[in-house]
């Protein structure tokens, strides 16, 4: 055999080995994965078996109490306030100002001070008048929004004749902002019922509640407010205040109406107006002055840190209001219920004003 055989040979004696060699290689590789897979489901059986006969002992661990729900939280703390709000407002024989006032209802109140500053009767009965529309503004503000349409309609012959108006009528629409502002500055009786209205049929989630049960509905939803508010011997009949002999509230009960009003600065913000030109829009122009005259500085009553609220007079509840004023970073509330005419009650509020600033910038560190 020559050499140019025996190189042919060996080369095809090389390439055999090779192959064989590939081939090993290949079945080794397989042989592995094969293994490496019945061993990951012989794991996962094992996994398995060993979470389906799982037994947990928890004898030995502490049951949490679910935590409260925000309006759990909100309930509490809301209880909470008016625990100290019926001490603050049940303070006997602890009111630092004594002075004679001739209105025979009356309680006087520092926002920031939380203390009771002067009180007349504030827990017996009275007719509220038209102060009663801070509660119904209060109620139209929670349950509206700002885009609601207020549109007037068969609540309007609910009005009683001789009723202050702000000269709404049927078909009329108003935004919210007007409807607030027809309620608290002309103490509109028909502003009232248009907004019991509208505000019932969304109390009760039906656009197509007659007028006379929607108002109903608004009614009762105002009584339960009260309640919850922590109102003491208060009962309302209808939203603007036209007198009925079981519509009647105190002092005191129409004090906490107004500080649950605050949680609403609108009503603050339109009880401060002094008149409004408003175009509705169904295009009905209106004028409106505000009734209180405190804020009002052409006139003779006139109080320079008056900020607000709201009048109300009848024949049977006399004058009565419930009037704002800031000073020294105070807030005083006022009301003066069943004042034999408009003088007494405008200088009645006035000298319980100034009495209450005076001991406020005596005894304020």
């Amino acid at each position: 055999m020559n050499n140019l055989e025996t190189r042919g040979s060996d080369s095809v004696r090389i390439a055999r080995r090779k192959r064989v060699f590939k081939a090993r290689v290949l079945a080794v590789f397989i042989v592995i994965l094969i293994c490496g897979g019945i061993w990951l489901l012989a794991s996962a059986f094992s996994q398995i078996k060993i979470v389906t006969e799982l037994t947990v002992d928890a004898s030995g661990y502490t049951v949490l109490e679910a935590l409260p729900s925000q309006s759990e939280f909100e309930d509490e703390k809301r209880l909470e306030e008016l625990k100290i709000e019926n001490e603050i407002f049940e303070q006997k024989d602890s009111y630092p100002i004594d002075m004679i006032i001739q209105t025979p209802y009356c309680v006087m109140y520092d926002v920031q001070g939380r203390r009771v500053l002067y009180s007349k009767n504030a827990e017996e009965r009275a007719f509220p008048a038209s102060t009663t529309k801070i509660m119904t503004a209060a109620l139209m503000m929670e349950y509206t929004k700002p885009d609601t349409i207020f549109k007037a309609g068969e609540e309007q012959s609910l009005v009683q004749p001789g009723s202050s108006l702000a000269y709404i009528n049927v078909g009329s629409e108003l935004d919210r902002e007007m409807m607030l502002d027809a309620i608290m500055l002309p103490s509109g009786n028909d502003a009232s019922y248009c907004a019991a209205a509208v505000t019932g049929r969304i109390i009760a989630e039906n656009e197509e509640l007659p007028a006379n049960e929607a108002v109903n509905v608004f009614i009762n939803k105002m009584n339960e407010r009260i309640k919850e508010i922590g109102c003491k011997d208060t009962n309302f009949t209808c939203p603007d205040g036209f007198h009925d002999d079981n519509h009647y509230t105190t002092a005191m009960d129409l004090l906490r109406m107004t500080l649950h009003s605050e949680k609403y600065p609108e009503i603050a913000a339109s009880g401060n107006k002094t008149y409004r030109e408003v175009e509705f829009l169904t295009g009905e122009y209106i004028y409106w002055n505000n009734s209180n005259r405190l804020i009002r500085p052409e006139d003779e009553n006139y109080y320079t840190y008056a900020t607000g609220l709201k009048t109300g007079m009848t024949d049977m509840s006399g004058h009565c209001v419930v009037a704002t004023a800031e000073r020294f970073g105070h807030e005083l509330i006022i009301v003066c219920l069943g004042s034999e005419s408009a003088a007494i009650r405008w200088n009645d509020t006035i000298a319980l004003f100034d009495a209450g600033f005076a001991y406020i910038r005596n005894n304020d560190n």
